[in-house]
């Protein structure tokens, strides 16, 4: 081998060298910017409340609780969920006076649900330890079954027999935080849709607090 082409082959192989890692850089980059899918199941309380505008405007609280899980895709500051999520409300009405019950002055009422959360918003903030999501969408509700309680029994109903909309559609707000794998959440809904069948205006306020982990 001579001179030149002792040179020629040492140039080829430092510029192969000197290649490769500026490869690596890139690669790395590159998958760096890939998105990052994440599951979640979790867990928690919520406040329902109905308010009806009629002559007179009133009311109805329902508390309980949900469970769910969801997947959740974030690419930089960038994140969209999407959740699947039971709910269960329980209210206990009084019966009204004119009513003349005099064996009993109240029922129980509980309610089942099932929701669609569909979120998109950002990462304000994003440590390897700690992250912070704000983010807004839209929900579907949908109305499952319900049961009356007087007693000791129990009277099965469907939502279309107390005159309840299926499905409805919420609008949602809200923000949660990642610590470690411990997934925090506060979200807020208001109904966007009447919740009633009746021409009888109906605006839906729920709000949901739940804990979780994610994967």
């Amino acid at each position: 081998m001579d001179k030149n082409t002792y040179f020629r082959h040492n140039q080829l192989t430092m510029k192969k060298f000197l290649f490769l890692p500026i490869l690596l850089l890139v690669a790395q980059s590159a998958f760096a910017q890939q998105p990052k899918l994440h599951l979640k199941l979790f867990g928690g309380y919520n406040s329902h409340l109905f308010v009806y505008k009629e002559y007179e405007k009133s009311s109805d609280v329902f508390h309980g609780w949900q469970a769910g899980f969801g997947l959740r895709l974030t690419r930089k500051k960038m994140m969209a969920e999407l959740d699947l999520v039971f709910l269960r409300n329980t209210v206990v009405i009084p019966i009204p006076d004119s009513l003349e019950l005099d064996e009993f002055d109240k029922f129980e009422f509980k309610f089942k649900s099932f929701e669609i959360p569909i979120k998109v918003g950002i990462v304000p903030i994003k440590t390897p330890l700690y992250k912070w999501y704000c983010y807004t969408g839209t929900s579907l509700r949908f109305n499952t079954k319900g049961t009356i309680k007087i007693f000791d029994e129990e009277i099965k109903f469907k939502p279309k027999e107390v005159g309840f909309a299926n499905p409805n559609i919420d609008w949602i707000i809200g923000t949660q935080m990642d610590i470690g794998w411990l997934n925090l959440e506060l979200m807020y809904s208001l109904g966007v849709t009447n919740s009633l069948r009746e021409n009888i205006r109906t605006n839906s306020h729920e709000l949901q607090l739940s804990a979780g982990i994610i994967f």
